[in-house]
């Protein structure tokens, strides 16, 4: 039984680090999955790892199920040593045809780069590719050395999941998946928060936050919507859940009328708010949406909103990433980039709205305090959230509004305003996802 036992070749600086002594027996795992072990020292020149890292050779990596030629942290808990972190993320779909993951593609390879500088090793998958029987996951991977495409292999269950699925067409659920995995003791961060109208329930009762909230109602019947309008002369509907500005419609209380502006940037008029009512929930496809107050932004010419990335660190402590301005194309009434928004650095977005470099140095303070006070109130209700893209604007007297949270945030905002910025953005997912892991 003794020589079956995979032999584990260290240095003896290395085994002096983990507490180990030449042939002592004991488990290795890497993600869900452990093996046992017996540890051989080895000349310094020769050994693998320094005790804080490890190469994983052919060996190791057939029976750990890991991919060989990587560098991993290794470290000691209990009488077990333990390789990683390895983090799975959930994606949506993947495109055999294009051997892509779509918009997403991109990102995908960014974290797992930051992942292997943080000596780590992570694996992209969805739902259907994971197997309870088997309790591994057919992911797919970078091998590197040269070869950019998508390679597939069988991974333990992960030590940390993030979530990045976004529900397309025809694909399969992530609530199953996600559930399996956490009965086999996997965290995963970056789940739902809930819909927009149960962020603004929860953010209501903190009167630091409340202040800066615009005055928000579940359009449950007409005479909400007639009594918003009157209130405000203008007013937006909204679906509860749905991001990438989908849906959303601009109401305006005009002499006789009302006049309806949808993202797409088509209007038409109605007579009555029962017509609004009647017309909107067709387009904005929700029979309870909600409707928000409008506010008087500074600058005309193009709808100017502010995204503030706030992330967790490998400490678990919030702070702001970076913060977008996001500018909307003539005649649109959303930001949005997809829909032919543009990225600016919120500085130079605020000097064109016409406020002065005094009140750009106080207006990002406030967009930075708030965002996080937001963040630590949200954190507080949601299971495991390492990140949430906010979205405020800023009105005619320089006063910070928040809009809405996102907790699966785009980064095409900070990549075409920065590179650096754009890296940063990638890198701290990985880094709370070593903290969940434990390393």
């Amino acid at each position: 039984m003794k020589n079956k036992l995979l032999k584990l070749l260290l240095a003896r600086q290395a085994m002096e680090h983990l507490g180990l002594s030449p042939g002592e027996a004991c488990s290795i795992a890497a993600g869900r999955r452990m093996v046992k072990i017996r540890v051989e020292e080895i000349d310094a020149g020769n050994g693998s790892g320094d005790g804080l890292t490890i190469d994983v050779g052919e060996e190791l990596g057939a029976v750990m199920g890991l991919p060989t030629g990587i560098r991993l942290n290794i470290i000691r808990s209990g009488k077990m040593l333990r390789l990683g972190p390895l983090v799975g993320v959930l994606a949506g779909r993947y495109s055999k045809e294009r051997n892509s993951f779509g918009s997403q593609d991109g990102f995908f390879r960014s974290l797992l780069g930051s992942l292997d500088r943080l000596h780590g090793t992570g694996f992209i998958f969805c739902p259907p590719d994971v197997s309870s029987e088997r309790k591994s996951i057919y992911a797919y991977y970078l091998s590197g050395k040269g070869d950019e495409r998508w390679k597939r292999m069988d991974f333990p269950f992960p030590d940390v999941c993030y979530n990045r699925y976004f529900s397309q067409g025809g694909s399969p659920g992530s609530y199953n998946s996600i559930a399996l995995l956490a009965r086999h003791g996997v965290k995963t961060f970056n789940k739902s928060i809930g819909s927009k109208w149960a962020v603004h329930r929860l953010l209501m009762p903190n009167s630091d936050v409340a202040a800066h909230l615009p005055e928000t109602r579940l359009m449950d019947s007409v005479k909400v919507l007639a009594g918003m309008l009157k209130r405000h002369q203008e007013v937006y509907l909204k679906p509860p859940s749905g991001c990438k500005g989908k849906g959303i419609v601009r109401v305006s209380r005009k002499k006789k009328a009302y006049l309806v502006l949808t993202a797409d940037g088509s209007s038409y008029f109605c007579r009555t708010a029962q017509e609004v009512l009647q017309k909107t929930r067709a387009s904005i496809d929700s029979s309870m949406p909600i409707i928000q107050q409008s506010i008087r932004f500074a600058g005309h010419e193009q709808h100017t909103d502010f995204r503030v990335l706030v992330q967790k660190n490998r400490y678990n402590k919030w702070g702001v990433t970076g913060i977008a301005g996001r500018l909307g194309a003539n005649g649109r009434i959303i930001t949005n980039l997809h829909a032919g928004g543009k990225a600016r650095e919120h500085e130079s977005a605020l000097l064109a709205m016409g406020f002065d470099p005094s009140q750009v140095v106080s207006i990002k303070g406030d967009l930075e305090d708030l965002a996080l006070r937001i963040a630590q109130i949200i954190d507080s209700k949601a299971q495991t959230l390492g990140e949430l893209g906010l979205d405020f604007l800023v009105d005619t007297g320089g006063k910070v509004w928040f809009l809405e949270a996102n907790p699966k945030p785009g980064r095409r905002s900070f990549r075409e305003i920065s590179q650096d910025l754009r890296q940063a953005a990638v890198s701290r997912p990985m880094e709370y996802a070593c903290y969940l892991a434990g390393f």
